[in-house]
C-alpha cells in the first residue's frame, strides 16, 4: 500500500473536524475523488462564511447522525440553508449525553458499551435499516457533494466513513489511518468533555473518547469475519447489485 496520510481538516472558523473522503488510496491503484463526502464533528458553530463555504463546494445533502436531543441542543446551521436537505436518522451511540441531565445521564451511562469497538460492531448489525435509508439518500445526490456529521465526528460518522471507504475498495490499513485522524483534531475537545463527565460524578473510561486504532480495527476484522465482503454487507442490509454499484461509482466519483 502507498504511504497513506489522513487528510487534514478544512480550514473552517467553527470546526476542527471536517475532512474530504477523497484522495485515499484504492486496492485497484486509483483513489476516493474528491469533492463527493465531507466528514465532519459537530456542525453548530459553523459561520455564516463556514456555510457558505460548504455550499460552494457543492453540498446539497446533509446527513445529522446526532440523536434528536443533540441536534435540538445545538442545531445545524446547514438545516433549511437554501436548497440542501437535511436529514436525521436515528443513529444513537449511548455517549453523548448532558451529564447535567441526571435521568438521561444515569439511564445511558448504564447502557455504555465495554469499548468502542463493540459499538461500531452494534451499528453494523442492528442499525442495518437506517443505512439502508441513508445510502438511498446518497443515491438521491450522486451529483452532488454529501456532508455526514455527528458530534465529535469519530464513531458515527466515523463509522459511516469507513463503510463509504470500504465501498470504494481503500485497503483497511487507510482506513484506520483515516480513523485515527479524528482524535488528534478533536483531542482539546474531549479532554473537556472527559473533565466535564467526571465533574459530574460520572466515571467514563479515557478510552471512550479516544480514535484508537484497534477500535476500527475491531469493526473491520468483525466485517469481514461474519459478512466477507462490503458488498456483502450491503447486500444483508437491503440494497439491490445495482444501487450497490452507484454507490462504488459515487465514492470514485464515476457517475
Amino acid at each position: 500500500m502507498r504511504t497513506v496520510q489522513a487528510n487534514l481538516p478544512l480550514q473552517l472558523e467553527g470546526s476542527k473536524n471536517t475532512r474530504e473522503l477523497g484522495g485515499y488510496p484504492t486496492a485497484a491503484g486509483g483513489n476516493t475523488a474528491n469533492g463527493q463526502f465531507l466528514r465532519s464533528d459537530n456542525p453548530s458553530k459553523f459561520t455564516e462564511k463556514d456555510i457558505m463555504r460548504l455550499y460552494d463546494y457543492g453540498v446539497r445533502l446533509v446527513i445529522d447522525f446526532r440523536s434528536e436531543s443533540e441536534a435540538e441542543q445545538a442545531p445545524s446551521p446547514l438545516k433549511d440553508y437554501l436548497d440542501i436537505e437535511y436529514t436525521n436518522p436515528p443513529m444513537l451511540d449511548n455517549i453523548h449525553v448532558d451529564p447535567d441531565d441526571a435521568d438521561s445521564a444515569e439511564k445511558t451511562m448504564s447502557s455504555i458499551p465495554d469499548n468502542l469497538g463493540d459499538m461500531y460492531i452494534d451499528f453494523l448489525d442492528n442499525k442495518q435499516h437506517v443505512y439502508l435509508g441513508v445510502f438511498r439518500d446518497v443515491l438521491r445526490h450522486v451529483g452532488n457533494c454529501i456532508f455526514f456529521n455527528c458530534t465529535a465526528g469519530k464513531d458515527r460518522a466515523g463509522t459511516f466513513a469507513m463503510l463509504l471507504l470500504k465501498i470504494a475498495g481503500v485497503p483497511d490499513e487507510a482506513i484506520v489511518i483515516d480513523y485515527a485522524a479524528s482524535g488528534d483534531n478533536i483531542r482539546e475537545d474531549m479532554d473537556r468533555t472527559l473533565e466535564h463527565y467526571r465533574a459530574q460524578g460520572y466515571e467514563i473510561d479515557e478510552d471512550m473518547v479516544r480514535s484508537r486504532p484497534i477500535h476500527m480495527e475491531r469493526a473491520l476484522e468483525h466485517l469481514g469475519s461474519k459478512y466477507g465482503t462490503i458488498d456483502n454487507w450491503l447486500a444483508a442490509i437491503g440494497l439491490t447489485a445495482d444501487e450497490i454499484a452507484q454507490l462504488k461509482n459515487k465514492t470514485l466519483g464515476n457517475y
